[in-house]
């Protein structure tokens, strides 16, 4: 009856016969001892049913069906052999009927508790088993026995397409960093993978073609809570570990304490800057030490110029027209950066320098808001 009634019990590799046999034969075994013997209800049968059913991926309202028509099978069988015997075997097995639903009931619900236990248990384990991939992913430690490629397939993504890590600071609330982004990325079908830590939460994010990169960081930056550092864009699963570094030290050189999410560019002088943290301070103290020395507004004002002026490919009006003052004040300005610094900027090799400098304060945005002593600059 279950198989002819259940689509999903026909299929004998789902469900096979004989461990469908025993089952029902347990099952039935229960009632007639509690019915014959007044023995108390034995539902072990029907938690290790729930069990099993989960395991195999047989949907619970299916399972709770079966057990259904197992319970209706079993009334008409009573029924018929009370008519057949007389009267008051049918009289006693109806007084007896409520009795039979409430057991029924409590066969429903061990099926109903086993089977979500298992699902639970499943749930956990898969969530280890997917954190543990993205950890080997992040840190670049995949081992011999599991390719990028074979990582992609159980992480239910392409091994290659247009991927993003985000690295999110867990608030001081011990509340989520990045609160239901998994679940409105899974609403459009968004695919990502996560690594939660004691402070941060780490995910590999695949953009599909049918959403931009921009609405995606959007998307992140309006559910953020905290810190969040996002990589660059990159094309091969295999390269996640160079994405995680981005987006940690984007994370890292945001304010401690704010909220907001921040993107590095992905350019060879980004890079360089971005494999010797350390080295790159000293580079940039090395270069920009004596106008990094100055009192707060100078300080400020020089460096915006220079970067305003470095954009425009070295042109003052440009300059002056994203800083929105003459171009005089540029050139008088650079000036002054040249004569602080020491340096003529028609030079290759200070130019150079210079612009590097630069570029690591937008990485490191700390180096141009402190003041430095005079034993700070190299």
């Amino acid at each position: 009856m279950i198989r002819d009634s259940i689509e999903m019990y026909r299929d004998e590799a789902a469900v096979p016969t004989a461990l469908l046999r025993r089952s029902a034969r347990s099952n039935l075994e229960g009632i007639l001892n509690f019915l014959e013997f007044g023995q108390e209800a034995d539902i072990s049968a029907a938690r290790r049913t729930g069990q099993e059913r989960a395991a195999q991926d047989i949907a619970l309202p299916e399972v709770l069906r079966a057990f259904r028509l197992g319970f209706v099978c079993f009334w008409n069988w009573m029924l018929t052999a009370a008519r057949e015997r007389d009267e008051r075997a049918v009289t006693a097995l109806t007084d007896m009927v409520s009795e039979l639903w409430v057991l029924s009931d409590e066969f429903s619900t061990a099926v109903t508790e086993s089977y979500r236990r298992e699902k639970t248990k499943q749930a956990v384990a898969l969530d280890r088993r997917r954190s543990a991939l993205v950890a080997g992913l992040i840190d670049g430690t995949l081992g011999d026995h599991q390719t990028p490629w074979e990582i992609a397939q159980l992480l239910d993504m392409p091994f290659e397409g247009a991927f993003l890590v985000v690295v999110a600071e867990t608030p001081p609330t011990d509340g989520h960093a990045l609160p239901h982004l998994e679940d409105h990325l899974s609403l459009r079908d968004i695919r990502s993978a996560w690594r939660s830590q004691p402070d941060r939460e780490i995910g590999i994010v695949h953009r599909n073609r049918r959403h931009t990169t921009e609405g995606l960081l959007e998307l992140i930056s309006t559910t953020a809570t905290s810190r969040v550092g996002v990589s660059p864009e990159y094309t091969c699963l295999d390269r996640t570990s160079r994405g995680a570094r981005f987006a940690s030290i984007a994370l890292e050189t945001m304010p401690a304490g704010s909220t907001g999410m921040k993107q590095l560019p992905d350019t060879p002088l980004g890079e360089l800057v971005l494999s010797h943290p350390d080295t790159t301070r000293r580079f940039v103290r090395r270069v920009l030490g004596e106008i990094l020395a100055l009192p707060d507004e100078d300080r400020s004002t020089l460096l915006s110029t220079a970067q305003a002026w470095i954009g425009a490919h070295g042109s003052a009006a440009e300059a002056g027209r994203i800083l929105y003052c003459h171009e005089n004040t540029v050139r008088y300005r650079m000036r002054r950066v040249e004569e602080r610094l020491g340096i003529a900027l028609d030079d290759p090799i200070k130019h150079a320098e210079f612009a590097a400098a630069l570029e690591a304060i937008q990485v490191f945005p700390d180096l141009s808001t402190v003041r430095l002593e005079p034993d700070q600059r190299i």
